[in-house]
């Protein structure tokens, strides 16, 4: 998080704020993250009492219904809704694809309490965050409950383990998918996970499957105000976050307890060398980024 402060400066994606704002928007994360920590309790953001962009975020969906998001992810066709293809946050499916979600769906439906809930009716390609770029990720139309304004969109992506794995040193808990450890945490670490929420295997891949809600937005960091106070209200609420959602975990499979991360928080050493991580993360991101875009130029990846 600290790293990717600095990565959005020095891209312009904060607006105004440059490598200095980076550096201080990334203490006062860490302040708010070390002082939740230390305080030991998992809260979670209320909507009367957030505050600056993540207030105007909650407000902004509290009133969204289903037939909204539907309204814009989906088009009529003749008697029945389709998705809506518009080669930004969708993009069509092969008949191959369109052929093996149908087939596990049909599969998945048939082990259900109410089948005819997850009968598919149409199935896209998904494009949601630079995280899951070349992942097989899909979002699917399926019937809900009866009505077109009854159906739900589900989304189906496909599971790789951590980034981290391979540089850990502290024994971690054997999965039997990385599915299945992708949902168990998301379940441990979220104050209400997300709906329909299921760890899926598709043609002997791990894929997790969940509901796309009428609720989920996100924060539009080029609106934010130009004073800097919302950017410090943003990543204060970040790093309480990321607090509540580890001591809400605490102890779980060898994790570190309740006790141990509130003795954590209270410590300052760790923080200046995690700062100094961080930059040097940032500063690695950007080195990769000129070797992927140049290799891109000189055609490394054309088919």
């Amino acid at each position: 998080m600290l790293c990717s402060l600095h990565v959005a400066a020095d891209s312009g994606a904060l607006g105004d704020a440059k490598s200095a704002d980076a550096e201080a928007l990334a203490k006062v994360l860490l302040r708010a993250y070390a002082a939740s920590l230390a305080n030991g309790k998992a809260y979670w953001v209320e909507r009367d009492t957030a505050q600056g962009p993540v207030k105007a975020l909650l407000d902004h969906v509290r009133t969204r219904q289903r037939s909204e998001l539907l309204e814009e992810r989906t088009q009529s066709s003749g008697k029945r809704r389709v998705l809506r293809i518009d080669d930004e946050k969708t993009l069509a499916a092969s008949a191959a694809q369109r052929k093996q979600v149908k087939a596990f769906m049909a599969d998945f439906a048939r082990e259900q309490p109410n089948p005819k809930f997850y009968k598919l009716l149409d199935v896209a390609r998904r494009v949601a965050g630079t995280g899951s770029l070349g992942l097989d990720r899909y979002v699917l139309l399926v019937q809900g409950k009866d009505a077109q304004d009854g159906h739900y969109l589900l989304d189906l992506k496909r599971s790789l383990p951590s980034s981290l794995t391979p540089h850990l040193k502290t024994p971690q808990p054997h999965w039997p998918t990385e599915a299945q450890r992708i949902v168990a945490l998301q379940q441990r670490l979220q104050a209400v996970p997300m709906a329909l929420l299921h760890p899926v295997v598709m043609d002997g891949q791990p894929f997790v499957l969940r509901e796309l809600q009428p609720s989920e937005d996100r924060v539009e960091l080029d609106k934010l105000g130009r004073d800097g106070q919302d950017l410090d209200q943003l990543v204060t609420t970040l790093g309480r976050l990321i607090a509540w959602a580890q001591l809400r975990s605490a102890g779980r499979q060898g994790s570190a307890s309740a006790d141990e991360l509130i003795d954590f928080g209270q410590r300052e050493k760790w923080q200046a060398r995690l700062l100094d991580a961080a930059r040097d993360g940032a500063k690695q991101v950007q080195r990769d980024a000129r070797s992927f875009n140049e290799a891109y130029d000189d055609g490394a990846f054309k088919p």
